[in-house]
Order: C-alpha cells, then structure tokens, then sequence
C-alpha cells in the first residue's frame, strides 16, 4: 500500500487526499493551521469565491486541462459528501461589443461545448439583471462550489475514506520518506505531496526548489445583494458575480506580490464601480468584504508534478484552483501510482520554470 503524506489541507490537498485513498493510498493530510474554516482564515481555498469557469476567459494553450476538471466536478459531484454545496447553472458573459461575444462564442463552440448569443432582454429573462450592453453569451459549462461547504464536505469524505487529518500540524522537516511536525510527529512516505499554497515557507522550497517560483495575489471579494435569485454566473469586464449556497459574491480584485490580509477599501470600491458600469443600480453592498492570498506561478497555470526525491508539488494554480482541483488530483495520483503521464498533464510539470 502506497504511503502519501499531503502537506496542505486547502481545496488542492484534500482532493487529492481523498483521490488517492479512493485509489488505495494510506493517506496522511498536515496542515498548519487549525480546521475552524472561515473566509477570514489564512487558507485561500476558503477565501475564495469558488468560481468553476473554464470558457468564460481568454483562450489558452491548457484550455483542454480546465475543460477535463470541470467535467470531473460533474461526474464527482453526484452522492458526493459536499454535492449540496456546488451549483451547474451555467453562466452570462457580457461584452462591450457584438464582435467579441461573436468571438468567445467562437471559442467555446469550437471547444465543442454549448453556447448562445444573447440579447440584453435574454439576460434579463435568464439571469434577472438589466444590463448596459446589447452584446451577451451563454455558455452552459460554468459552475460555482461553496468553498466552506465542499471543504467540509470533503474532510468528512476523507476521514471516510481512512485519511488521516492533522491540523495544527506543520512541516518542520521534509526529507526523503519523511515528515516530522514541529511537534515532533513522524510521518513515514512513499510520496510527498506539497499543496502549501502562497505559504511555502523554508522547510518546504528546499525541499521542492520549484516552489520558489510561487507568489502570492491578493484578492478582494464581497458579498452583494440582488433583487432576484441570480443562478447563472455573471462576467463582464473588471468583475463577476456568482450564487453560492447562502450568499452572493462580487470577486476579484487582483493584486501580485501583496500578502496583507487587510481590506482595501479602494480595491473594494473598484469592483462596485465595475459592476455598476454594466448593471446599473442592480448590485448592491453589504458590508461584508474579505481578502485572500492566491498562490500564482509565472504562467498562471499550477506546477504538478515531480520537483525533488519522492516529493511533488501541486501549487501555483491562481485563480483557478477550485476549477482546477479534480484534474490536479487525477494528475498527482497518477504520479504516485506510476501511471501513464499525458503530455497536456507532463506540461504541467514544475520543470518548465528550471533552466
């Protein structure tokens, strides 16, 4: 029985967890800070929105790997222990111009997926927001997840599956075959799967070099108030909009290189203002706004793979981590359990930052 220790409990490190036990791992997830999930807590993955979009950006050349994850969400979601806190309704792009919805809609078409033009009385049916532009898409293959309601979901999950989840429990020593805690646990490996994060600190970059090559973004979210049930997520130029389980949130500012914690007033006012340039008097503030810390690689695109003696890292994944996270899982336990490596997944790999 394969040996896997996890160093990260966030959105990346559980599905993994629970992926490779799944496949007969004796699992063991560390993570540094304590379980009590909150938007304001250090981990990213809570902080976020939870936004499941692979076609509502610009193209790229992993677009393949962003279409595969989300059809995991689906085929996973069913009888899952956190299928209540994920939503498929699609989403509504809005444009500025009938040429570019023209041209995203070409994208997502030829990506073989379902898409269609919209008007600006379409959206208002559909989404029941009143926008400036005339010049909309909806593309069918969009989600959102609830990140505290699958995290918990999927720590449940895990614990059912045999893993072992240790909170309050950072790496201190990472060597061949073995983690000890600063507490002086021992944790014995046939693999080491590091998903720290933004917050690779010492012990963690030497033993996987590659992670220096993660940094941190912040981003601001706020929860918002509409006059109807949103369903569909909403994209447009500077900001989206997107209904999780209990809440509506505006997201997301982006700022590299800063790792404050803080609210930005000016960075949240900014969203708004986005916001209120296409919707006009339709999305309104609550009071409530929070900030977290996206680990970002130089590309944008996580680093999955091998990066040192019996240590992979899967990090770095910005702004699509909870997209991104099925595909992370299938890609490190595959690694683990020595299986076929694709190219699109090889791509990945830490070494594309090494000279």
């Amino acid at each position: 029985m394969k040996r896997v220790v996890i160093i990260g409990a966030g959105i990346i490190g559980l599905m993994c967890g629970v992926r490779l036990a799944k496949a007969g791992a004796r699992v063991t997830v560390l993570e540094a800070e304590g379980d009590n999930l909150s938007v304001f807590s250090a981990m990213a993955s809570a902080a976020a929105a939870g936004m499941l979009a692979p076609l509502s950006g610009a193209d790229s050349v992993h677009a393949r790997i962003a279409l595969d994850s989300f059809d995991l969400w689906r085929a996973w979601s069913p009888g899952a222990a956190w299928a209540d806190g994920v939503r498929f309704e699609g989403a509504v792009v809005l444009h500025e111009t009938g040429p570019e919805a023209q041209a995203h809609l070409a994208r997502v078409q030829q990506a073989g997926r379902a898409a269609a033009a919209l008007n600006a009385g379409q959206v208002r049916r559909r989404a029941g927001l009143a926008p400036r532009t005339d010049a909309a898409l909806f593309i069918e293959d969009e989600g959102v997840a609830d990140p505290i309601r699958v995290l918990s979901g999927l720590a449940m999950e895990a614990r059912a599956h045999g893993v072992s989840l240790r909170y309050d429990a950072d790496a201190r020593i990472i060597a061949a075959n073995v983690v000890v805690t600063h507490a002086g646990e021992r944790h014995e490996a046939d693999a080491i799967v590091l998903a720290p994060g933004a917050w690779a600190h010492e012990a963690l970059v030497t033993a996987a070099p590659a992670l220096k090559h993660v940094g941190g973004v912040k981003g601001h979210v706020a929860a918002v108030q509409l006059e109807r049930a949103l369903h569909p997520n909403i994209h447009a130029a500077g900001f989206y909009l997107a209904e999780r389980r209990e809440d509506v949130v505006l997201g997301a500012s982006m700022e590299p290189g800063v790792y404050t914690r803080n609210v930005a007033p000016e960075q949240v006012a900014a969203l708004f203002a986005a916001a209120e340039a296409v919707l006009p008097g339709q999305v309104k503030p609550t009071g409530r706004a929070w900030a977290g810390i996206r680990p970002m690689s130089p590309d944008g695109w996580p680093l999955i793979g091998p990066a040192g003696p019996g240590v992979l890292v899967a990090a770095g994944h910005s702004r699509e981590g909870w997209l991104l996270a099925p595909i992370t899982a299938e890609i490190i336990s595959a690694y683990v359990f020595e299986s076929a490596i694709s190219p699109a997944w090889a791509a990945l790999s830490p070494a594309r930052f090494e000279s």
